[in-house]
């Protein structure tokens, strides 16, 4: 940690130090965005700017303390602000989000298509909990500094949304019976 820390030092000063923090943070943000954005092309352009903007306001980017280093909530909390917008903008050009449909081979594939699917049906804030917990398997304290929010706060929220999925996808079930 404190290397990083350095770097960060040092980027701060020199913007070409940034590029280990890319290439160390880059997987981790592309893979975040990859569950929340279908279209490629989108998640290629919120990736980008991402790092843009972490680029561009590193020198505004604060360490929590004098030993943890916030890095990384600091990246996600930007890549969360421009999933966030990307979806504010869509739904004010009134587009419909098209989902592409790759042919599940595996009950696996079905079954993660359609919770994906159904997550739709949560609010912005509720599928990145998701998406952050489950598919990014953070724990509920780096969340809480994500979003700003006490640990137990996030634990119940997370509780919640999961409650509303589970339903949300029981009722499709229980349509597909009918």
């Amino acid at each position: 940690m404190e290397s990083e820390k350095r770097r960060i030092l040092r980027a701060k000063k020199d913007l070409k130090d940034f590029d280990f923090l890319y290439r160390k943070y880059f997987p981790k943000i592309n893979n975040f965005v990859f569950h929340r954005v279908e279209s490629e092309a989108v998640r290629n352009d919120i990736v980008s700017n991402v790092f843009y903007k972490a680029m561009k306001k590193l020198s505004f980017f604060r360490f929590i303390n004098s030993r943890k280093c916030s890095f990384s909530s600091w990246l996600f909390r930007i890549a969360v602000n421009e999933i966030n917008q990307y979806y504010r903008n869509l739904k004010r050009e009134n587009k419909i989000m098209e989902m592409s449909l790759a042919n599940p081979q595996t009950n696996y594939e079905l079954d993660y298509e359609l919770v994906k699917e159904k997550m739709k049906n949560l609010s912005s804030d509720e599928q990145n909990l998701i998406a952050l917990k489950y598919f990014e398997k953070m724990k509920n304290a780096e969340i809480a500094e994500i979003f700003q929010k006490k640990e137990g706060a996030i634990k119940v929220q997370i509780h919640r949304t999961m409650n509303k999925l589970r339903s949300i996808l029981e009722k499709e079930v229980e349509s597909e019976k009918l």
